[in-house]
């Protein structure tokens, strides 16, 4: 893909111009640039591209979008059942989802010898019938309407939910692709939406009903779930904390759950990854890290998988600044499985309080 090929380009040639200056003894200024180069790979992430992004899959194989549409025809998702239309990048019919009412559509397209699946929200490159016009009525206009935390989080949570749409419709059009006769779902990716912001303290489900409250702080740090009643169900506390009062990540973090200990916490990465590992009674959480979600200025997302299947997506904005509440901090959980809401909302104020000191 285009932008990969430039992105790496451009890390090339700073390694290179770093190793210039450094060959002429400008070891200060070379050693900068090395830096820098070591920044712009950093931020593009390990792995091909094709992992590394989340609004855009290529899949390669020999199915065409006549013979994907007959079998996911009746597939319902977040963004409603597929149709036809076409799209500006590509040449013949395409499979649409969408768009929901904040523009976001899901196109899966024909490639020379690959199927497309991308996530958009400009819908001028959407060509579609006449009859097909009612699906872009009752649009919200992102620039004229009032834009509250509530109201963000929601736009926010659909972006989380389309990023996610697209890995899954990639998994099960390589599945179709493997196996013909493989089975489709009659649903995918139905979830349920919460959010908090540090404004009000609570997180709130999509009618704007108080579920559960929060206490964070960075320094003691404090990540703590209660219900409505003000019942603490869980908490995160580190076993250890460094001079100035902020935890100590390498140290590990104890769960609790209605006051007793419920599991151990531990920071993982590799180079498949990063995240947590919550050990618990109830058997071992994943919390993987995955890449910021930019069309929504969510900067730490998570998937949250119990036992290999995916539970929930969290993310957060730590420092948004909105019109009539100043700064505040939104957090947003998609559920896909509200068995372990607690535990998602737990971990979703321990992991954007831990990070709140470098994210400004």
């Amino acid at each position: 893909m285009k932008e990969d090929k430039a992105i790496t380009a451009v890390g090339i040639l700073t390694i290179v111009l770093g190793l210039l200056m450094m060959s002429v003894g400008r070891f200060i200024m070379g050693g900068i640039t090395l830096l820098v180069a070591f920044g712009i790979f950093w931020n593009r992430g390990g792995g091909t591209r094709n992992d590394r992004s989340i609004y855009e899959k290529n899949i390669k194989t020999d199915l065409s979008i006549a013979e994907i549409y007959e079998r996911i025809k009746d597939l319902d998702t977040p963004l409603g059942k597929p149709w036809i239309a076409e799209h500006k990048g590509f040449s013949g019919d395409s499979i649409v989802f969408g768009p929901c009412s904040f523009k976001d559509c899901v196109v899966i397209s024909q490639g020379k010898n690959y199927i497309d699946v991308k996530h958009v929200t400009n819908l001028a490159n959407i060509i579609r019938r006449e009859e097909d016009e009612y699906r872009f009525e009752n649009l919200v206009d992102t620039n004229e309407a009032e834009v509250t935390p509530g109201r963000y989080a929601v736009f926010a949570g659909f972006k989380l939910a389309s990023v996610m749409l697209v890995k899954h419709l990639a998994e099960l059009i390589e599945k179709l692709s493997g196996d013909r006769d493989a089975k489709v779902p009659e649903s995918l990716d139905f979830y349920k939406f919460y959010y908090h912001n540090s404004s009000e303290g609570y997180f709130k489900d999509s009618d704007g009903n108080d579920v559960l409250r929060v206490e964070t702080s960075l320094r003691p740090f404090t990540a703590k779930v209660f219900d409505t009643d003000g019942n603490e169900m869980a908490s995160v506390v580190p076993h250890s904390s460094d001079s100035k009062g902020y935890a100590s990540e390498s140290a590990g973090f104890e769960l609790f759950s209605d006051g007793e200990h419920f599991g151990e916490i531990k920071r993982f990465r590799s180079s498949r990854g990063e995240g947590f590992v919550a050990d618990t009674d109830a058997g071992v959480f994943t919390i993987k890290l995955f890449p910021s979600c930019m069309k929504a200025k969510i900067s730490c997302n998570y998937t949250i998988e119990h036992e290999g299947k995916l539970k929930a997506v969290i993310g957060g904005s730590p420092n948004l600044l909105f019109d009539q509440y100043g700064r505040c901090r939104n957090d947003i959980i998609n559920s896909y499985d509200d068995d372990y809401l607690v535990l998602y909302a737990i971990a979703e104020v321990f992991i954007l309080t831990l990070n709140s000191k470098f994210l400004k």
